[in-house]
């Protein structure tokens, strides 16, 4: 595990227990300690799961289940875009223009049909860190030097400092790091959660607080894995925007992946409105992506459809 140069000016102790991790009380280095969890993790090359969209509207529960591929390597998103609920029931017209893009051209496999996916479909990663981490590529042509200046775009980290050549004659007599936050964090303390301890942070955006989201963050204090978040919008279209999420992470051979992302306030989506609404991950497994879904794609009828799900 590498940690933030804060966090070795951060201790304020063993934690009561012999062998348990230091305690940190700087939330910035708690956050620090985070980030560097999701962006050193090394997921399977191709992964397949299951998203589960669950809405209730006026008091009434439906489902929609998607069969989705992820390519950790380029970081593609396949979505076999029909759910399980429309291939049982085939006489409900699926919407979904279906394309064969063998070197690039896109060649209809379908015609444009009128549906109702209750979000959209969902275009969703897994290993989605909600603006925790930035996305590098662990391509093994991607060498350390090009993730590192990757992440500190990404955050505006401010470079190493540039010391003077040997006998050059110059003296430092001052160096300045300029660091531009994006949220001011509050440590609340440490509470139980899932049987472990975890840091609790509240997240309180300095500007554009529509793109930084966060507002509550549970770390582990042993492992600084992200257990649980919230969110103050989700996804990038319609009323999910403006409402509040709490989104659930469990570990799957060592990484992070998503649980759930869960809302309980109403909003509205292509003029629909729900109660509230789930999203949900299951069955994640390393499995390499059939051919076919990595030369498919799908359009969304425009006139009919709702836009796809996806993150920003």
């Amino acid at each position: 595990m590498i940690f933030s140069a804060l966090a070795g000016a951060c201790l304020l102790g063993s934690g009561g227990r012999a062998g348990a991790p230091p305690i940190l009380n700087d939330p910035y280095a708690i956050f620090a300690a985070a980030r560097t969890r999701w962006e050193t993790a090394r997921y399977p090359a191709q992964l397949s799961y299951t998203v589960g969209v669950t809405v209730s509207r006026r008091g009434v529960t439906s489902q929609a289940h998607y069969h989705s591929y992820y390519d950790s390597l380029v970081n593609r998103i396949n979505v076999t875009a029909v759910s399980d609920e429309e291939i049982a029931h085939p006489y409900t017209p699926h919407g979904i223009n279906v394309f064969f893009s063998p070197f690039g051209a896109h060649i209809p496999l379908s015609s444009p049909e009128h549906t109702f996916d209750y979000l959209g479909v969902p275009v969703l990663a897994p290993n989605y860190s909600f603006g925790i981490s930035t996305y590098v590529p662990h391509s093994p042509d991607a060498n350390s030097a090009e993730l590192v200046a990757e992440i500190r775009r990404e955050f505006c980290d401010p470079p190493p400092i540039r010391k003077p050549a040997p006998h050059s004659g110059l003296k430092i007599i001052a160096s300045i790091d300029v660091i531009r936050r994006s949220y001011i964090i509050t440590l609340n303390g440490v509470t139980a959660l899932n049987g472990h301890r975890d840091y609790d942070l509240t997240l309180r955006p300095i500007r554009d607080p529509g793109r930084y989201r966060l507002r509550q963050l549970w770390i582990d204090t042993g492992s600084f894995a992200t257990d649980k978040l919230v969110s103050q919008g989700n996804f990038t279209q319609g009323g999910m925007t403006g409402v509040r999420w709490t989104v659930l992470f469990r570990a799957v051979d060592g990484v992070q992946y998503v649980a759930s992302e869960h809302t309980e306030q109403p909003f509205v989506v292509t003029r629909r409105a729900y109660d509230w609404a789930t999203v949900a991950f299951a069955d994640i497994t390393s499995n390499r992506i059939p051919p076919i879904m990595q030369i498919s794609d799908f359009a969304v009828n425009e006139q009919s459809g709702v836009p796809p799900l996806t993150e920003p």
